[in-house]
């Protein structure tokens, strides 16, 4: 019950960190960044018109000065069959000869020396009349040019208009843009690595090691208070599931007295199909029992003073211990040393895990089967059975905890080799399912060499 709340826990963490409820982050940025830079821009393109919208005079030289420019890219050739500004009215362009002077002097310098550009805007009626002149260098030579246009409207300023937007707003905004942009990729990225490392840590949460916390970031200052706070929910969770764990041992071992006792009072009935029936559920409890106190030991890492272990002194006191089991049920349980048996380990967890492998291959294989358990050789036991081995289908999920393929044909609770497994990799061992020839199947467990184990405490 506590490795399934825990387990569901750790997995909606999971989920969480992987899932994409929305959008993510630095998406969210880069949008709002965007539309900053585009409410700039229409804000600035709003300036530019009302400004020039308020200073017609401005926008009539502009004007001219547009169309000057445009008559003199023509060429002579095309320059007096300009169409001028779209929406102007009684349009007219012509070259003048020398310009009015201001100057008594006749002579070309003096003339030159007084030349100037200059603008006319004049109501008429309901619109307005535009006189100019300006100078343009057309094919090669320096000419004055007179342009004069009616109009009503603001459609002959639209060019002046665009032009001015396009000077005054597109193109500040475009490095502007493109620092938002850099700033987004480096700055905004930068601060989401913390947001990063988080998502992987709590990908990597472990439900069989709650002791990892996640590393706390010193900036920003938000990353660190959720980071926080998510270390301070997982104290909490190891610190319900130690009361749940210690619940569950100590209730396991309370059941163990009064199950005896029932044991004691089912051999005191007289011999019948009622008493081999309370034998047989007495004997599934006090088993459910047992595996209850072996999951305690190993949810709880009780095993962290290690030391040379013998397998082959361990796995005979197990055969010992079981062998009356083995003979009720007319079954052979053998046991030989092939040597060098010595390991790093902890002995009653070693105990635990051959007296569960033998247990299970007692229930599972069939009839008048034996059973054979082998120390070595090296820091090796394995348990064999004679049954029908196990389906390539069942391989997977043989080690999981609560699993039974079949649930009708089995009493046990399916923590057998869950636990199995629990207590090797708890002590740094390794467990593999064989399929020997002959039938079958051979559990081997490989535990830490001794002589490895004094070989890096002299290094």
């Amino acid at each position: 019950m506590r490795c399934c709340h825990r387990g569901l826990l750790v997995a909606e963490l999971r989920r969480l960190a992987a899932g994409k409820p929305g959008p993510s982050l630095f998406r969210q940025i880069a949008v709002r960044l965007a539309l900053l830079t585009f409410a700039f821009a229409l804000l600035n393109i709003a300036i530019v018109i009302v400004t020039y919208g308020r200073q017609p005079e401005s926008l009539a030289q502009e004007l001219l000065s547009l169309e000057a420019n445009r008559i003199a890219e023509s060429g002579l050739a095309a320059a007096e069959r300009q169409q001028g500004p779209a929406g102007a009215a009684h349009w007219q362009v012509r070259f003048v000869g020398p310009p009015p002077t201001f100057s008594a002097e006749p002579s070309e310098a003096g003339r030159h020396a007084t030349l100037i550009e200059w603008t006319q805007q004049e109501r008429v009626g309901a619109g307005y009349r535009i006189t100019g002149v300006r100078t343009i260098n057309l094919d090669g030579s320096q000419r004055w040019l007179l342009m004069h246009f009616e109009g009503d409207s603001l459609r002959p300023y639209v060019p002046v208009i665009l032009n001015e937007v396009v000077q005054h707003a597109f193109l500040p905004l475009v490095p502007l843009a493109v620092l938002m942009l850099a700033f987004n990729i480096f700055a905004v990225r930068r601060v989401l690595d913390p947001l990063r490392l988080a998502e992987q840590q709590v990908d990597g949460l472990d439900p069989e090691n709650m002791a990892m916390r996640l590393s706390e970031p010193q900036a920003p200052r938000e990353v660190n208070t959720l980071v926080r706070a998510v270390n301070r929910a997982l104290t909490r969770l190891d610190a319900a599931m130690a009361t749940l764990r210690t619940f569950t041992a100590n209730a396991a071992h309370e059941l163990r007295t009064p199950l005896s006792i029932m044991q004691l009072a089912i051999d005191r009935l007289p011999p019948g199909r009622d008493r081999d029936d309370l034998a047989r559920d007495n004997l599934y409890m006090s088993r459910l029992v047992s595996q209850m106190l072996d999951l305690a030991q190993a949810d709880a890492l009780m095993i962290d003073e290690t030391q040379v272990v013998d397998l082959a002194e361990v796995g005979r006191d197990v055969v010992s211990a079981l062998a009356p089991k083995a003979f009720e049920q007319d079954r052979e349980l053998r046991f030989e040393d092939v040597g060098n048996t010595a390991a790093i380990g902890h002995s009653e967890a070693i105990f635990r895990i051959c007296r569960n492998l033998i247990d299970n291959a007692l229930v599972h294989a069939p009839g008048d089967t034996p059973v054979d358990v082998t120390a070595g050789p090296g820091p090796q036991i394995s348990v064999r059975d004679y049954g029908p081995g196990i389906a390539a289908a069942d391989l997977p999920h043989i080690f999981e905890r609560f699993w039974r393929k079949d649930r009708r044909k089995s009493d046990g609770a399916g923590l057998g080799l869950g636990i199995v497994k629990r207590l090797v990799e708890a002590q740094g061992g390794q467990i593999a399912v064989e399929q020997p020839l002959g039938g079958g199947t051979c559990i081997r467990v490989t535990m830490p060499s001794s002589l490895g184990r004094t070989t890096i405490n002299a290094s």
